[in-house]
């Protein structure tokens, strides 16, 4: 169940199950309900008693599982903020307190002993719009101010005639005829070399080109 509605590769909170932490170990995240099972160990074990008594061995096994499956950016590491990847974590005790996902167009970056969530795609960018990943992004004074994500059937490309401009124009159907053609996993209407139309086929079906070789 835990799997079913928390994010791909994100588990409870050790400690308090309303937060979620990433599972930094990308390849662990099919094993979300061991790490719940692990977390609700650590969670006893860090009482300092379990039922009278001191965490055993299997529980500070089970703390120690707990922390390599996590890929605890935090352990051995002073308090404070510091970068895994792209997320801005937040160290407590050897422990990861809190952690932030740098938006798609920023990068994190440490600086004088801290970390921070930091502009990427419009740094050193002029004011206007600009191409990154697809996207058309809008940007003033060195910051993102708006984005538009391009349709898959298009691609971001910059203006050749007007500086610091870029829109998204067409992909799939540049040079193709008129008539149906198959796109990542969609049915694609081409008419006058622009996408007029697009199904999406479901989830037990695959899109095939026309046995008769028609569009």
């Amino acid at each position: 169940l835990a799997q079913a509605i928390l994010p791909p590769g994100a588990c409870p909170h050790p400690r308090q199950s309303s937060l979620i932490v990433v599972v930094f170990d990308t390849m662990m995240a099919d094993r979300c309900l061991l790490l719940v099972a692990l977390a609700a160990a650590l969670a006893r074990a860090e009482e300092g008693l379990v039922d009278g008594a001191t965490p055993s061995l299997r529980e500070r096994a089970l703390m120690a599982d707990l922390e390599e499956h996590l890929g605890n950016p935090c352990k051995r590491k002073p308090d404070g903020q510091r970068c895994y990847n792209d997320v801005l974590v937040e160290c407590a005790g050897g422990r990861v307190a809190s952690n932030q996902t740098c938006a798609w167009f920023e990068d994190c970056k440490h600086s004088f002993g801290s970390a921070a969530c930091v502009e990427d795609a419009c740094d050193r960018k002029a004011d206007g719009f600009h191409c990154k990943d697809d996207r058309v992004v809008q940007c003033s004074g060195l910051k993102t101010v708006n984005f538009t994500e391009c349709p898959f059937y298009q691609e971001c490309e910059r203006d050749r005639l007007q500086l610091n401009m870029a829109s998204c124009v067409e992909d799939v159907c540049e040079r193709k005829a008129d008539g149906r053609y198959c796109e990542d996993g969609h049915v694609v209407e081409c008419r006058g070399l622009v996408t007029v139309n697009v199904t999406q086929c479901g989830i037990t079906e695959e899109c095939k080109k026309n046995a008769l070789g028609r569009n």
